[in-house]
């Protein structure tokens, strides 16, 4: 009985939006309009099932009310998957985040920053890979690509630290999550092994996760799972999620990352 409370309870509030699909079917997961940027919240669940999957497409640099919403709704949940990979060559990538969050006209704040996980009742699962295991992904980029990503990565956050805007930054976020074929081998042709050492090989692990959770048996299944991880990685999420394992959707609404008024 108390399982299913708590699956009424992350059921309970209302229907902001309905369910936003692109061509081929897969979920919009950003929405960049005239006025904001928002990201969508899924909740998943399947027939005959009581287990649900809450679904939180993160981007990694919002307003603190946004990560505040963010948090309320992780409340409901019995256990979460978190990304992060503790590595300076990760540091160094996502140095543009950092360093646009420090423009205090803009009033926006980095995710590590604004939300913490501490405190939550839900179990936290890392669902990510450890520090060798990206260094070793990262080691089959050809170095002198490496290098090449290493200089440009904080140059682009320096430009953005003088150029942005929140529309600017939430045109360039505003991509639905979803990469096309093309949009990878594009990155792989720039850099060969990128995508595999930020993306694929990350998806793998998140996935391997997610089926484990499936996998369990009832007594010991939580009942709400979140999955808090960024934009870009939402559609293997979902691929397993709605493929492998035929959950749907059941709830899905907008939650504004930023609005473009006055900035």
């Amino acid at each position: 009985m108390l399982r299913s409370r708590r699956v009424e309870h992350a059921c309970a509030r209302p229907l902001n939006l309905i369910v936003r699909r692109r061509a081929g079917g897969s979920l919009q997961y950003l929405e960049n309009s005239a006025l904001a940027l928002r990201a969508a919240h899924y909740a998943l669940a399947r027939d005959g099932q009581d287990q649900q999957f809450l679904l939180f497409p993160m981007i990694h640099i919002g307003t603190p009310e946004y990560y505040s919403q963010v948090r309320l709704r992780l409340e409901a949940c019995d256990a979460i998957l978190f990304e992060g990979v503790k590595s300076w060559r990760v540091w160094v990538l996502t140095l543009s985040y950092s360093l646009v969050a420090r423009r205090k006209r803009l009033g926006l704040v980095t995710q590590r920053d604004a939300l913490s996980l501490k405190g939550l009742r839900a179990r936290l699962v890392h669902a990510d890979l450890g520090s060798v295991e990206f260094d070793e992904q990262w080691s089959k980029i050809p170095w002198r690509f490496r290098i090449v990503v290493a200089i440009c990565a904080p140059l682009y956050g320096t430009y953005l630290f003088l150029t942005a805007t929140r529309e600017s930054i939430g045109k360039r976020l505003s991509t639905d999550d979803v990469s096309s074929a093309a949009e990878e081998y594009d990155r792989d042709r720039f850099a060969p092994g990128l995508n595999e050492a930020m993306v694929g090989s990350r998806d793998k692990r998140l996935t391997e996760r997610i089926d484990s959770l499936v996998a369990l048996p009832t007594p010991t299944k939580p009942a709400v799972v979140g999955v808090i991880y960024g934009a870009g990685h939402m559609r293997s999420v979902t691929g397993a999620l709605m493929g492998k394992h035929r959950f749907k959707v059941v709830r899905s609404e907008w939650i504004t990352v930023f609005d473009y008024a006055g900035v």
